[in-house]
């Protein structure tokens, strides 16, 4: 069984095009499991209408309050979650149909190999428009992201692990309870900990159609485009606090697993979180040295530059 964790706000656009796609889906043997955020459209409408329509194939729950926290949701579901697969769920994309096929196949391969230890796969991505219409085949060729970055050293200086296409087997969930207030968001914290404790597997294949439009937490963008550089220069501050915000995960984790972590990783991680100590100059060095750099010219001149 999967469980499909959704989290839902204000998503009357676009969600039917999401829940049909997850009942087209040629694998049948999961449930959605739906947290919504205090919607004031018609989104828990047409959560009920689902609901009425396919009975047992829906949990949902409705926050008190807005938390204004995708992330924390989301691990409020995971924390619900009974089912031996989980995989995250974004109210705005569309699933191609082999998704959780081609997704789950991957993932009891590499437990085959890989007994009793922590497991996420993640895959490929379509970029498309507001209309679905294409804009990249692939994701990771369109934002210049390493598919080979699997390491705990890699992921914690950036994360290539997009929570939509994510599957998390029953041990790495266990792994996700008593999340720090730092963590920047749910995807990067458990690839950290799949990277850590376990294995983390790529599908070099697009089983999704990643949808953007005005409303997108979090978006895609051209990283070889003129004006995509420009914009990350011209907003530096933006580029500091990302790089600030990895040093406070970073510290969260550490603080979280230090029982657990080997001594090559405890060291690691010491020695990213010293990064931001001391002037310039010994910052880069302990950068550069440290071997902290992300993936990319752009982003490693923008490391250099902020850090």
């Amino acid at each position: 069984m999967v469980d499909i964790l959704l989290t839902t706000y204000n998503g009357e656009k676009y969600l039917h095009s999401q829940i049909d796609s997850i009942f087209a889906q040629t694998y049948t043997d999961w449930k959605i499991m739906i947290i919504d955020d205090c919607s004031t459209d018609k989104t828990c409408s047409i959560i009920d209408e689902y609901i009425n329509k396919y009975p047992g194939k829906i949990e949902f729950y409705k926050n008190n309050k807005n938390s204004g926290d995708p992330a924390s949701n989301f691990f409020k579901l995971l924390s619900m979650s009974k089912s031996e697969y989980v995989m995250f769920c974004d109210q705005d994309d569309v699933w191609l149909e082999n998704k959780i096929d081609i997704t789950i196949n991957v993932m009891k391969n590499l437990e085959s190999k890989n007994e009793q230890l922590p497991v996420l796969v993640h895959t490929d991505l379509k970029v498309v428009d507001s209309k679905l219409n294409v804009l990249a085949e692939s994701m990771f060729k369109y934002q210049k992201l390493d598919s080979n970055a699997k390491t705990l050293k890699e992921i914690i200086v950036q994360n290539n692990v997009t929570g939509c296409t994510v599957m998390l087997n029953r041990k790495l969930v266990s792994m996700c309870c008593n999340i720090p207030e730092n963590v920047i968001m749910h995807d990067w914290w458990v690839a950290l900990i799949a990277a850590a404790f376990g294995v983390v597997g790529f599908v070099n294949e697009s089983t999704i159609l990643y949808r953007q439009h005005e409303s997108n937490q979090v978006g895609s963008k051209n990283a070889c485009s003129i004006l995509f550089l420009f914009n990350k220069f011209l907003h530096g501050g933006e580029i500091k606090k990302s790089i600030l915000a990895t040093y406070s995960q970073c510290e969260a984790f550490l603080g979280r697993y230090s029982r657990d972590l080997s001594l090559d990783q405890k060291s690691m991680l010491e020695s990213y979180l010293m990064v931001a100590c001391g002037n310039k100059l010994k910052r880069i060095k302990r950068l550069l040295c440290g071997g902290f750099l992300k993936y990319g010219f752009v982003r490693k001149l923008g490391q250099i530059i902020y850090v």
